[in-house]
């Protein structure tokens, strides 16, 4: 019988010691990128599991669980081609054709041919079933009633009726599938029966992992014909959630599978690096300002003293400075300009920025809102950990526009049944979040990839396809510029990525920057990141107009 190709596992491999923190990073970092397409929390585990993932820092291939399923097929299918069922079943015909010569045999010998008992058996041994199942059955029942005369087709009768199980099972798989068996190798009884086993075994090890339910999966079942890499998946993908839970990213809640807050931090550092993995280290230094704003010590840096400067001396150093030069006379320490040193200043200027993320349905084409989505998500943990002291916000808008909280950010995703682009109620709300804070420096960033085709105003929506030409319906334009005004006068900069270039759309956006005087970009969904988290940095420690 020809074996499947894959080496022996037997649970000494050297996977076993990987690091478990490091996968599980990898893991959650994968599971991110697939959150970012607007996939929740749970779906996105489910999608990790079934599509696998590669680790090359640690040499490690998981394959996913449609992987698994399509080695199932293939090793069926190979199976299907190598061998055939037509002889299975031949060496149990044998055994009972030889029972039944043997027995038949003895008992003329020993009770003559003209016995009426003679008669009686042979007619009841000449009348087996064809079904092998059947034959056997039949055989138990003259063993029961006459009893067997022939010693060895005794003990051949008890050697198939401890394979009767076997026997019938065998019957009903070559039943079901014995035509697709068309190979050249003819298996034997016990090599058919060990094939029906490995079907079994490949059917329930399908069944969970279509269902996700690995707990009753026994890898003793399966070790003689599954190779080390699919072991090692299996075990992997079975522990997947346990593995981020145990990290702390996700939890278990009543409603399902949800991040932690540990998870909602690395899920913005995972974005932040995607960004600027391609982003020369010097645009990622910190500026300097045309204007100072607020500034504070940072005790642990120093630096000389220079005249003109902040006059803020580190005295204690001075003087270690001025020990070392031997500046000491009696009990007078001397101080020479070359020995006084600073405390290093950071000056700041507080910022409020809301973000505005276009989530119509338009933004499902061509990666649009994966790549606005990591934005928002870069955004977030770049402003909450290098500026905690700065305000952010997000605003999605399709629609209708509303705040979308830190926590709700991860799992956001564009709205499919929300064709409209509500460009005006994402500038009031934004307004009315820039009156929470006295910050000098406020910006609106609007991600968007569609002219304006909504509005809302006193509880009431306006909503209109584009006119003419794919033109702004003329109420649309009129209230959204207002609010464009609106933000001008309250000085609240405007700054637009375009990730489409519609003419009717570049043309109101140079509007919208002609009345605000901010700034437009157009970019490419994979050059989105980039060239708005620079900016943000550039622009950080300047004075905002």
């Amino acid at each position: 019988m020809k074996h499947i190709r894959y080496s022996r596992w037997d649970g000494t491999q050297k996977w076993l010691d990987l690091d478990e923190g490091a996968v599980a990073d990898r893991m959650f970092e994968e599971m991110s990128n697939y959150m970012n397409w607007g996939l929740s929390t749970q779906e996105a585990l489910e999608w990790l599991m079934r599509q696998g993932l590669n680790i090359p820092e640690l040499n490690l291939r998981v394959m996913g669980i449609d992987e698994l399923l399509q080695e199932l097929r293939h090793q069926r299918q190979e199976a299907f081609q190598n061998f055939n069922l037509d002889k299975a079943l031949d060496d149990i015909r044998a055994k009972i054709d030889e029972i039944v010569d043997r027995e038949v045999k003895t008992a003329r010998d020993e009770l003559g041919i003209i016995n009426a008992d003679f008669q009686r058996r042979e007619e009841f041994l000449r009348s087996s079933p064809v079904k092998e199942s059947e034959a056997i059955d039949h055989l138990s029942y003259y063993d029961q009633e006459m009893g067997f005369l022939d010693a060895e087709a005794k003990r051949l009768f008890d050697e198939i009726k401890g394979q009767k199980d076997d026997v019938k099972a065998l019957e009903q798989f070559i039943r079901r599938h014995g035509r697709q068996f068309q190979g050249p190798q003819s298996l034997d009884f016990d090599q058919a029966v060990d094939m029906m086993s490995r079907f079994h075994q490949m059917s329930t090890l399908a069944e969970a992992l279509r269902s996700g339910d690995f707990k009753e999966i026994s890898l003793d079942e399966f070790k003689d014909w599954l190779g080390d890499d699919q072991m090692q998946s299996i075990v992997l993908i079975g522990n997947f959630s346990e593995q981020l839970e145990n990290s702390g990213y996700i939890k278990r809640t009543d409603d399902g599978i949800r991040l932690t807050p540990r998870g909602f931090r690395k899920i913005g550092q995972n974005a932040l690096n995607e960004i600027f993995k391609n982003v020369g280290k010097d645009l990622l230094g910190m500026h300097a300002v045309t204007r100072r704003g607020h500034s504070r010590i940072n005790p642990e840096e120093t630096r000389p003293y220079e005249f003109g400067q902040p006059f803020n001396i580190d005295m204690v150093g001075t003087l270690k400075n001025a020990l070392r030069r031997g500046g000491v006379s009696g009990p007078r320490i001397d101080l020479a300009p070359e020995d006084f040193v600073a405390y290093e200043e950071e000056h700041e200027s507080l910022a409020t920025t809301v973000l505005m993320l276009d989530m119509s349905w338009s933004m499902s084409r061509d990666g649009r809102f994966p790549a606005a989505k990591r934005v928002a998500l870069a955004m977030d943990h770049l402003i909450r950990t290098l500026y905690p002291r700065d305000y952010y916000y997000t605003i999605g808008f399709s629609t209708r526009a509303r705040q979308l909280r830190p926590d709700q950010l991860p799992e956001a995703s564009w709205d499919p049944s929300d064709p409209f682009t509500n460009l005006q109620e994402g500038l009031w709300l934004s307004r009315h979040l820039f009156r929470r804070h006295r910050t000098a420096n406020r910006q609106i960033i609007v991600v968007t990839d569609g002219q304006p085709t909504a509005t809302h105003i006193n509880g009431y929506t306006n909503a209109q396809w584009p006119g003419f030409m794919g033109s702004i319906p003329p109420e649309i334009y009129r209230e959204t510029i207002k609010e464009v005004i609106n933000c001008t006068n309250e000085k609240i900069v405007i700054n637009t990525f375009m990730l489409d270039d519609n003419p009717v759309l570049t043309k109101f956006v140079e509007e919208i920057t002609r009345i605000n005087r901010g700034r437009a970009f157009y970019s490419l969904p994979s050059n989105l990141g980039n060239y708005l988290l620079v900016d943000y940095i550039n622009r950080r420690r300047k004075q905002i107009r």
